[in-house]
Order: C-alpha cells, then sequence, then structure tokens
C-alpha cells in the first residue's frame, strides 16, 4: 500500500490490520508454521521468475560483451589504429640549425623569466617607431 490514503480508509487498514494480527496470535504454533510455510510457497516461483529474469537480462548481453573485448583485445595487440604520416621538415637555411644549436641562446632564453604584457607593448611600439624611422629615411637612433 505505497498510495496515500483518505482518513477514512486509513482507519480501516488500521483495524483490519490490528483484528489479523489478534486473530493470527491466538492459533496454535502448528498452524501459524504451516501458513508461513504456504505463503512461502506460494511465493517461491514469483522469487524465482525474477531471479531468471537478471538472469535472461545477462544473458542477452553477453555475446556483445564477449565480441567487444574481443575487438578491443585485437586492437591492443596490433598497436592500435594506424597513426598519419608526419610532414617531414625541410630546411631551407643554416639559421635554424645554428639557432638549435647555440647554447647561449638556450641559456639566455631559460634565464629570462616570462615577460609580461608592458615588456611586450614596449617592444611593438620600439619595433613600430624602428620601421617608421626607416621608412622616413632614418637608420639608427
Amino acid at each position: 500500500m505505497n498510495e496515500e490514503l483518505d482518513p477514512a480508509t486509513a482507519e480501516f487498514a488500521r483495524r483490519t490490520r490490528a483484528l489479523l494480527e489478534g486473530s493470527a496470535g491466538s492459533l496454535p504454533a502448528r498452524t501459524r508454521s504451516r501458513l508461513t510455510r504456504a505463503r512461502y510457497a506460494a511465493l517461491e516461483p514469483r522469487v524465482a521468475a525474477r531471479a531468471t529474469g537478471a538472469q535472461a537480462y545477462w544473458r542477452r548481453w553477453l555475446p556483445a560483451g564477449a565480441v567487444s573485448a574481443a575487438v578491443l583485445a585485437v586492437l591492443l595487440l596490433l598497436g592500435g589504429p594506424p597513426t598519419p604520416e608526419l610532414p617531414q621538415a625541410s630546411v631551407t637555411s643554416g639559421e635554424d640549425l645554428e639557432l638549435l644549436a647555440d647554447r647561449d641562446a638556450l641559456e639566455l632564453a631559460q634565464d629570462q623569466s616570462a615577460p609580461d604584457a608592458e615588456d611586450d607593448y614596449a617592444f611593438y611600439a620600439w619595433a613600430a617607431g624602428a620601421a617608421q624611422e626607416e621608412a622616413n629615411g632614418k637608420v639608427g637612433s
């Protein structure tokens, strides 16, 4: 009885329950035992059906799980999906190699902390001014 009952129905159910419990309490122990065994025998098919339903559910999905596991195992054994070829870097001049090989440039880059926005702005302002001076014919400052 999971539903909400109106007060009159709830009172009727309470009185009925009290009456049944009282009458069951007055029965001999042998009769109560037989009633309990009969109740469990009546409920057994329902409990068995629930267990069978759960087993049927797992039996239905077991082949799909086995196939998925087999495909995953094959992929792992073969090394996974093929990776696309990476493009080869072309060196057009030796400047790139010089920058990589220069130890001082690496130390200089590692010693400096990350520049903040003001340093970036000052550099861009200087670069723009230098470009304008060069365009006007003034070289060097």
